[in-house]
């Protein structure tokens, strides 16, 4: 019932008017509402689209301008990350040769110089303003392009560095313990009155090992820690009388008996050079002397081959 009223209301003509002008004379037309409706869209229609149209044109005018205004100020930037990747690139080159001294000096593995250049693979991922540069067909897009891979280079090359010195680092300061706590200074001055090996012992006059070296001086001679330790033991020992023993790690062991005095204790931490205690004549001792020893993993080996300076008399000093 309704569908025949639309019908109807649309089958009806709208009588249009029009000025003739000058003649006087007003025309009239008539029209079914069908067609004045379906002009009245299309009209619209245009209009809206005219308008979409000029408003995404405005929006991309828009976009060009701020990407023109970016563009500007990527080249500002442009000539200063220039200078600095350069200044960078030199820098590093200069720290990659420095690393290889100190490689080939402390015996590391020096990385082949292939590897060294770090070279990554698979397609490139640019920046939002990297492609925005693109889209604009800016005549420094390739420019900026390289200056990208550039720092993207330098980035990779100094997080290698990083850890290659903190390597290297490790490496010296193990070192430097090793060295720290290893034996390599006389105990103490005097004379070197029985060497390391066997020998006639004074009191049972037979052939016997002798583990040490012993130095004679006179009584009260500041006796000295040979490395830096931890005093294991400051007390009497039959035969060694008063002794100190000093465990320096990496199962390193010195001994120092016959003191007359004993100036630490058990537990006590003691650097290169500390004096620990005095030159004496106590246990199985035939005068005033020290018997210093070096043990590696308990088994005693010869102390002179623990100085950093060998003797050609029979005189030791500091």
């Amino acid at each position: 019932m309704w569908l025949e009223r639309v019908k109807k209301a649309l089958s009806r003509r709208i009588s249009i008017l029009i000025d003739a002008g000058n003649t006087g004379k007003v025309r009239r037309f008539a029209a079914p509402r069908w067609l004045c409706a379906t002009i009245s869209l299309l009209v619209i229609s245009l209009a809206v689209g005219a308008g979409a149209y000029g408003l995404e044109s405005a929006l991309f005018h828009n976009k060009l301008s701020r990407l023109e205004r970016a563009n500007q100020e990527i080249l500002r930037r442009f000539a200063g990350l220039e200078k600095s990747a350069d200044s960078l690139t030199t820098l590093l080159a200069y720290m990659d040769r420095h690393d290889i001294q100190l490689r080939i000096q402390k015996g590391m593995e020096v990385l082949p110089p292939d590897v060294r250049k770090l070279g990554i693979g698979g397609p490139a991922v640019q920046s939002p303003e990297m492609i925005e540069l693109l889209q604009i067909r800016s005549p420094y897009y390739e420019k900026a392009s390289q200056l990208t891979r550039t720092v993207d280079e330098l980035q990779r090359k100094t997080q290698y560095q990083q850890e290659s010195f903190a390597e290297i680092d490790r490496k010296l300061k193990k070192d430097d313990y090793i060295r720290d706590h290893t034996p390599s200074i006389a105990p103490a001055a005097g004379y070197l009155t029985s060497g390391f090996g066997y020998r006639i012992d004074p009191f049972l006059h037979c052939p016997k090992m002798h583990p040490g070296v012993d130095i004679a001086n006179s009584s009260g001679t500041p006796i000295v820690a040979t490395a830096d330790g931890t005093v294991t033991f400051a007390g009497f020992i039959s035969g060694y009388g008063r002794m100190i023993k000093i465990d320096h790690g990496n199962q390193i062991e010195t001994r120092y008996g016959h003191l007359s005095a004993v100036y630490i204790k058990p537990g006590q931490q003691v650097l290169r050079g500390d004096v620990i205690g005095g030159m004496g004549n106590t246990g199985h001792s035939t005068g005033t002397h020290l018997h210093y020893e070096v043990r590696i993993a308990g088994k005693a080996v010869n102390p002179i081959n623990y100085l950093l300076r060998k003797e050609n008399s029979r005189q030791i000093g500091f």
